[in-house]
C-alpha cells in the first residue's frame, strides 16, 4: 500500500485467502485479525484487502490518500476517507468512531509522524482493541549489500519506495511502538532471499561480492526479511488482558485445529486398518483357493501320468501282437493255411460254375 496521490496502485488479482501464500503479510494479517471485527484500514489502497476482510464478516473503513484508488476501495469498504494523515488528526476525520482493529500494512515508512499516528490510534481502539502492521526491513542483505557497493538507489516498490519517509530495522520497528505506547506481543517475519532477483530489492550481482561478506550478511536472522509483521497492543492492563486473551484464543483455534487434524489421521489409520483387514482375508480366500488349484492340478498330473503309462503299455502290447502276427505269417503252417483256403474257394467256385 503507498501512500502518495502522484503514484498509482499496482492492480492485484481476485484472489481468495485461501490462495494466499503462508509467506505473505495479508495472510497472516489476516489470520491475527480475525472474524467479524470493525477494522480501519489506513492506505487502504483499491480495497484489495478491505474485500478479503469482508469476505471474514468484517466491517472496514477506508483511509486513503489517492482519490482514484478510494473510489474503487468504496465497493469493498463501509466507508473511505481521502485523507493525508501527515496533515490531519483522527479525531477530526472519524468523529467518534471507534474499531476493534487498526490495520497498516506497509504504511508507517510513509509518514513524516509515524509515532504521532500510532498515539492518537489508542484513543479509537475499543476495548481489547490492538494494531495489526507490516514494516519493511531496511536491513534486508541486498540492502546491506548495494550499500557496500555505495549504491543506495530508490525503486516504484518494494523497501527502497521512493515514497518512503522512514527506514526500520528489527529494533527500531519495537522501539516505534514502545515510544507509542505500545507492547509487541506477536512477531512474524516475511522471508524473500538476497539473490532472489526480486524487484522488491536490488539486484546484487553475486560474483562482484567477496564470499566471505556474504557468508556473514547471510548468518544474519533479518538477512532475508523482507518485512515484519507485528501485532501490538496498547500499553495497560487492559492491553494485556486482550493480548493474552488474544493468544489464548490463537492457541485454543490450534489445540481445535490439531484435535480435529489427529480425528482425521485416527478415522484415516481405522479405515485403512479395515482396508488391510479385508485384504487380508481376501488374500487368505486366495491362498486356499490357490493351494486348491494346485491339488487339482497335481490330480490331473498324476491322471495325465497314469495315461501316459497305459498308453505305453497298450502300444507295447500292440506292438507285441504285430510281431506276434508277422511272426505266424512267416510260418509254415501259416502257408500251408493259406494255400489251403485259396484252394478250398477255387474247389466252390468251380463246383458253382458247373451247377
Amino acid at each position: 500500500m503507498i501512500i502518495t496521490s502522484e503514484k498509482d496502485y499496482p492492480l492485484l488479482p481476485s484472489i481468495t485467502i485461501e490462495e494466499l501464500d503462508e509467506n505473505s503479510s495479508l495472510k497472516k494479517m489476516l489470520h491475527w485479525i480475525g472474524e467479524n471485527k470493525r477494522v480501519i484500514d489506513f492506505g487502504c489502497a483499491t480495497g484489495y484487502f478491505a474485500r478479503l476482510l469482508s469476505s471474514k464478516g468484517c466491517q472496514v473503513t477506508g483511509i486513503e490518500i489517492n482519490p482514484k484508488a478510494a473510489k474503487i476501495a468504496e465497493e469493498y469498504c463501509e466507508e473511505v476517507i481521502v485523507a493525508d494523515l501527515d496533515f490531519v488528526t483522527l479525531r477530526d476525520i472519524l468523529s467518534g468512531q471507534t474499531f476493534d482493529v487498526a490495520v497498516f500494512g506497509d504504511i508507517l515508512e510513509h509518514l513524516r509522524n509515524p509515532w504521532r499516528i500510532l498515539e492518537e490510534i489508542k484513543q479509537i481502539l475499543q476495548p481489547g482493541g490492538y494494531v495489526v502492521a507490516s514494516i519493511p526491513n531496511i536491513a534486508h542483505g541486498a540492502i546491506r549489500l548495494a550499500l557496500l557497493q555505495g549504491k543506495f538507489e530508490y525503486t516504484e516498490l518494494g523497501i527502497l519506495d521512493n515514497t518512503h519517509l522512514r527506514f526500520f530495522t528489527r529494533q527500531t520497528v519495537t522501539q516505534l511502538f514502545e515510544r507509542s505506547g505500545y507492547f509487541v506481543d506477536t512477531y512474524e517475519q516475511i522471508k524473500l532471499p538476497i539473490f532472489s532477483g526480486s524487484d522488491w530489492i536490488p539486484y546484487i550481482d553475486k560474483n562482484k561480492i567477496d564470499i566471505n561478506i556474504i557468508n556473514t550478511i547471510e548468518q544474519d536472522e533479518d538477512a532475508d526479511t523482507l518485512q515484519f509483521v507485528l501485532r501490538a497492543f496498547p500499553l495497560s492492563l487492559e492491553g494485556k488482558y486482550s493480548s493474552l486473551y488474544q493468544q489464548y484464543s490463537q492457541l485454543s483455534e490450534e489445540y481445535n485445529y490439531c484435535q480435529n487434524q489427529l480425528k482425521e489421521i485416527y478415522a484415516e489409520f481405522k479405515r485403512s486398518q479395515f482396508d488391510l483387514e479385508d485384504k487380508q482375508i481376501q488374500l487368505e480366500k486366495t491362498q486356499t483357493q490357490l493351494e486348491q488349484s494346485q491339488s487339482q492340478l497335481q490330480e490331473i498330473q498324476q491322471q495325465w501320468q497314469n495315461t501316459q503309462t497305459q498308453l505305453h503299455q497298450a502300444h507295447t502290447a500292440w506292438e507285441h501282437c504285430q510281431n506276434i502276427i508277422k511272426a505266424m505269417e512267416s510260418s509254415k503252417f501259416w502257408k500251408l493255411r493259406q494255400a489251403w483256403f485259396k484252394l478250398k474257394k477255387a474247389f466252390i467256385l468251380q463246383r458253382g460254375s458247373q451247377q
